[in-house]
């Protein structure tokens, strides 16, 4: 499924019927109708995220995620929050670095009422100035709860040090200093100038039915005034973005009883040709507990709880890294266990005993995954913010399939050409910049 046309389209993938509408005003309609079904998943959506912030608005993108639930003229914070709990339903909103989403999920009989609450969030929020100060106090606490978890502090770390000069490696809810600074009229002109028609992205899944969903969508948007005429926001440019030099060490000294490890190269954009023979080579290194970097690293040797490998792909870039989570004495050990491991699958490749594994371990984490609602909406919202390309599970297990062992140890070898990033966070580990 193409999603670059402007016309209305719909077909039939897996007894799922998938379709997608452009309203005059530019909004984006897309749902994935699965009969039988006896919930909905749906939300409105804007292809917005925290590298569209400058620096003066830093942390505006995920102030508005909290703010859009604190009321409009029609609805008070607690009218929305009765609004879910008298049908059973649930509500929430997640902000990336590309895109900011509210969401639902409900019965079937429930989704005039769910649509009605979250459009009227998304077109009408109050941005009371009162509210703004009481969010600015909840964000930084949020912010302070992140920084007493380890891993997580790692993983930001290694976006900074691999991606210095780019908005993408910034932290998506903002920093301390930024969430001070920023002042509620910035965070309201970045409200009114994003959250408007031709950037709303209107998603639904499940037992929801395509043209009485639009109908009612439309019918909304009306009443609100989201009206008018004008194209859709453009998707981002694919083109490569200058990142700046890695830092190759970053040490962050904390009172944790473990080293936390990150070892990270840049990689590939979510869009990559590559990205299923990459997809496949990280499982098999660091993918589950039958990975060559768990049983290496936990296994054999016992030397952390927790060691993984993870890909974070975006429009035009991405990364990838391996984790580990140690007793400081074995830290270097695992550094060079991280290096033993990718460096042996860039030389020697892989078997097709674990390719077979990996393409067994793929399929059926797809196939559990899409069971949900909201993982199906979800996946409308990529792709029709990401390539524009909507691929149905069968299409996606093709393609895994297709992928063959020189594949994997191609992607492997350009990953390893790459400058790394070594991140450690825990006390005593400025030893570890000489494994850099």
């Amino acid at each position: 499924m193409d999603l670059h046309l402007d016309k209305s389209l719909s077909f039939t993938a897996e007894a799922a019927r998938v379709s997608r509408t452009l309203l005059p005003s530019g909004v984006r309609i897309l749902t994935e109708e699965v009969p039988g079904a006896p919930s909905v998943a749906l939300a409105a959506s804007v292809p917005v995220g925290s590298r569209d912030e400058d620096l003066e608005g830093y942390g505006s993108t995920h102030f508005l995620e909290h703010l859009l639930f604190k009321g409009t003229p029609r609805r008070s914070s607690k009218d929305i929050s009765i609004a879910f709990d008298s049908v059973g339903g649930s509500s929430n909103a997640a902000t990336s670095k590309e895109y900011t989403s509210y969401y639902a999920r409900v019965q079937n009989a429930a989704v005039p009422l769910a649509l009605d609450v979250i459009l009227d969030m998304f077109t009408s929020a109050r941005i009371d100035p009162q509210d703004f100060e009481t969010e600015r106090t909840v964000i930084l606490e949020e912010l302070a709860m992140n920084e007493d978890d380890p891993e997580d502090i790692a993983h930001e770390a290694l976006a900074a040090a691999l991606m210095p000069d780019h908005e993408l490696g910034r932290p998506i809810g903002g920093t301390k200093e930024s969430i001070l600074a920023v002042g509620r009229d910035k965070v309201f002109a970045h409200y009114k100038e994003h959250y408007v028609p031709s950037g709303l992205i209107v998603t639904a899944a499940g037992g929801v039915n395509h043209e009485e969903f639009v109908a009612l969508v439309q019918s909304l948007l009306a009443d609100a005034g989201f009206t008018g005429t004008s194209a859709p926001r453009e998707r981002r440019s694919h083109q490569k973005p200058a990142l700046g030099k890695a830092a190759k060490f970053t040490n962050i000294s904390h009172d944790f009883n473990q080293a936390n490890i990150l070892l990270g190269f840049e990689s590939m954009s979510a869009s990559d040709p590559d990205r299923y023979a990459f997809g496949l080579m990280n499982t098999i290194l660091g993918g589950g507990m039958s990975s060559r970097l768990y049983q290496s690293i936990r296994e054999d040797r016992g030397l952390a709880y927790s060691s993984y490998s993870y890909q974070q792909g975006y429009n035009e870039t991405g990364y990838f890294g391996m984790y580990a989570g140690c007793n400081p004495e074995n830290a270097e050990l695992v550094v060079k266990l991280m290096r033993e491991q990718l460096g042996a699958l860039a030389q020697d490749g892989v078997e097709q005993a674990e390719l077979d594994l990996a393409l067994g371990s793929l399929s059926g984490a797809l196939a559990l995954r899409f069971e949900s609602s909201l993982a199906r909406m979800n996946r409308l919202l990529g792709a029709e913010i990401g390539n524009g390309e909507y691929l149905s599970i069968s299409e996606v297990l093709e393609r895994f399939r297709a992928v063959t062992l020189s594949d994997i140890q191609r992607v492997a070898q350009d990953l390893v050409s790459k400058d790394s990033s070594l991140v450690v966070v825990g006390e005593g580990l400025e030893h570890l910049e000489k494994l850099a």
